[in-house]
């Protein structure tokens, strides 16, 4: 996954560009500079926005940036999705089903004081 512009992306924004220039001016125009920062910008968020995306579990819904935010409110998204797919019978029999694997805590019993 992309972190950022790479070359061949400022490369692709510099040939738009200049097609753009061309055809609306016919000519070399200053305008060209404008058209490449914003077409540019357009690209950084597109691929920043597209990695957000991408960090979302597709199975449960856990989203760990809302988690780095707000521990409940990523808590409360997964238990409203899997409510939702509770409620849909096609899902029990998915190669990806998680309720067939849902984490849970362990606790170590050996690290506990035995008080009466």
């Amino acid at each position: 996954m992309k972190k950022s512009v790479g070359l061949r992306d400022i490369g692709m924004c510099l040939l738009l560009s200049a097609l753009l220039m061309l055809s609306v001016w016919q000519s070399f125009h200053s305008g060209v500079f404008f058209i490449f920062f914003i077409l540019l910008s357009i690209c950084e968020v597109a691929i920043h926005f597209r990695k957000r995306v991408s960090m979302e579990c597709k199975i449960c819904g856990f989203d760990p940036v809302l988690y780095v935010r707000s521990p409940h409110l990523a808590e409360k998204k997964v238990k409203d999705l899997l409510e939702q797919k509770k409620q849909s019978p096609d899902f029990y029999l998915a190669k990806n089903n998680p309720f067939a694997h849902l984490p849970t805590r362990s606790v170590d019993k050996s690290n506990l004081k035995n008080n009466p």
